[in-house]
């Protein structure tokens, strides 16, 4: 989860595009979960229905004035479109987060706030050919996504569905009572484990490996805190795995605007600055106008090409792309684990060329 600030209010406007721009939504219902955490259910109008159509397990970004700032944050839905007849996000309150608290403490019925159209891809599999099991780890209110993507399979598909739900305690699981509503209608496809931090520790790679013990061609969705995804992750790598694939949803903070570095990249010595860059986008390649400063996104949006993103300050990932050939300056990086990196993935929202060459792809 992640939380920036940007001077100058809002800057994801876009271009009259409604897709990439804010739109006001009123609060329908807000649902007290736990002791930390809140539902908050969203009308949306007529006229922004296909704007806001979402698919299971992507996100919302919110964003509040705060002070001279405008404090942007986005949440996962845990609503499915079969099953909820409006979207609704829940949200923990973590210490010192200011967008998490304003909201737990001062959203109620009726009132209206800023939000983006629903992006992210951690969503489910389309392959239909291929209905492998689906086993979901969720760490705390990283159960969001996950509880969005549990509704729509087992409303969508004949899929047997696992999850795996860590909280510290009984009584911070969210969703406890329509988990047990849903193991009751769907007893014969759903299996759900609670991990209790307080009896029984933190969860180990150990304790992963036996949960997955004859499930090791499912595909395998992940989302809570940092360690544990990671320790979800490693476990599964170093599992026998037969043919599924391993999801990971990542929010993380975006660097502070007061210390990133002045926009305008510097080639190195020797090097000049490109006139034009090189897109790959859905099998077509793009060679478009380059002005020195840009972000390789910004370019990409001025040459009217449709490429992905949603925040554009680094922390949703949805801009990433794969760099062919040159070098660049990313602002942030966070969003990237070090293997993405290593592997020449970049956020477009973040990325500046550094090099006279600059060649990326978009990869479906």
């Amino acid at each position: 989860m992640s939380q920036t600030q940007s001077q100058n209010g809002s800057i994801n406007e876009g271009s009259g595009d409604p897709l990439h721009s804010f739109h006001e939504l009123t609060v329908q219902d807000v649902i007290r979960e736990t002791a930390d955490a809140t539902s908050f259910v969203f009308e949306v109008p007529s006229a922004l229905a296909e704007v806001f159509h979402y698919r299971p397990g992507q996100f919302l970004t919110f964003e509040i004035p705060w002070n001279e700032f405008a404090i942007k944050r986005c949440y996962s839905l845990s609503s499915a479109p079969n099953s909820d007849a409006n979207p609704k996000v829940t949200v923990k309150r973590i210490d010192d987060g200011r967008m998490s608290n304003w909201m737990n403490d001062n959203i109620s019925p009726g009132d209206r706030i800023r939000v983006l159209p629903p992006a992210g891809l951690f969503v489910l599999n389309p392959d239909k050919s291929r209905p492998c099991p689906l086993t979901l780890f969720a760490g705390g209110s990283g159960v969001t996504p996950i509880m969005s993507l549990l509704k729509q399979a087992l409303d969508e598909t004949k899929r047997q569905v696992t999850l795996v739900y860590a909280n510290r305690d009984r009584e911070s699981v969210i969703f406890s009572a329509e988990l047990d509503e849903l193991a009751g209608r769907f007893g014969d496809r759903l299996t759900v484990t609670h991990h209790l931090d307080d009896e029984a520790g933190f969860l180990t790679q150990d304790g992963v490996k036996a949960q997955i013990s004859g499930r090791f061609d499912s595909d395998f969705y992940i989302c809570g805190p940092t360690p544990f995804m990671n320790t979800v992750e490693s476990a599964l790598l170093d599992s026998a795995l037969e043919g599924g694939s391993i999801h990971i949803e990542r929010f993380v903070s975006a660097v502070d605007p007061d210390r990133q570095p002045t926009a305008t990249a510097s080639a190195p010595s020797g090097e000049t600055l490109p006139d034009n860059i090189v897109i790959s986008l859905e099998g077509t390649t793009h060679e478009i106008d380059y002005q020195d400063g840009e972000t390789i996104l910004q370019a990409a949006v001025r040459a009217g090409l449709d490429v992905p993103f949603s925040c554009r300050d680094g922390y949703c990932s949805c801009c990433m792309a794969k760099l062919r050939a040159g070098k660049v300056d990313m602002t942030s990086r966070e969003a990237l684990t070090d293997k993405e990196i290593e592997g020449g993935w970049i956020l477009t929202c973040q990325a500046r060329p550094t090099t006279e060459a600059c060649d990326v792809e978009y990869e479906e």
